[in-house]
């Protein structure tokens, strides 16, 4: 049971990008805070999501995602971006912003031009369908997302 434990606390230190404060943190939310939590981080800084974690209330929790303005953000997105990066996935024609919004900054990106077109590759660290972590690569030609390969 420990191990189980202690498994779940690394994935989340590695989802989250956070150590154990942070985890104790979201470990005190009320569920429906965890779920507001989880819907929302992806939209939000490091910082963001600290501050989202040390608000007394509910109330304080629910203005500040308010405030995030997520819905005036995604209007700019076709209708299967905006699924996609709700569900917190990486699609073909995806531009970087959407990319951003959807997994985060990248590790690395790598950038290039072959025949004078831009190419770029940005590396994730994510986990997967199965929560194995694993390398996720995304590439783009002329900004926009052509290919996503784990």
């Amino acid at each position: 049971m420990w191990i189980r434990q202690a498994i779940a606390v690394l994935v989340f230190s590695i989802s989250f990008g956070c150590g154990p404060n942070r985890y104790e943190l979201y470990q005190r939310l009320p569920e429906p805070d965890k779920e507001l939590f989880a819907r929302s981080k992806q939209f939000m800084t490091d910082r963001q999501q600290e501050r989202f974690l040390v608000f007394k209330t509910s109330d304080e929790r629910v203005r500040f995602v308010e405030s995030l303005q997520i819905g005036d953000r995604l209007k700019k997105f076709p209708q299967h971006e905006r699924d996609a990066i709700m569900a917190g996935r990486v699609v073909p024609g995806m531009g970087a912003e959407a990319v951003l919004l959807s997994w985060g900054r990248p590790e690395k990106i790598d950038r290039r031009q072959v025949e004078g077109m831009p190419l770029e590759c940005w590396l994730f660290t994510r986990s997967d369908e199965h929560g194995r972590i694993q390398d996720f690569k995304v590439y783009f030609v002329k900004g926009i997302v052509s290919e996503v390969s784990p």
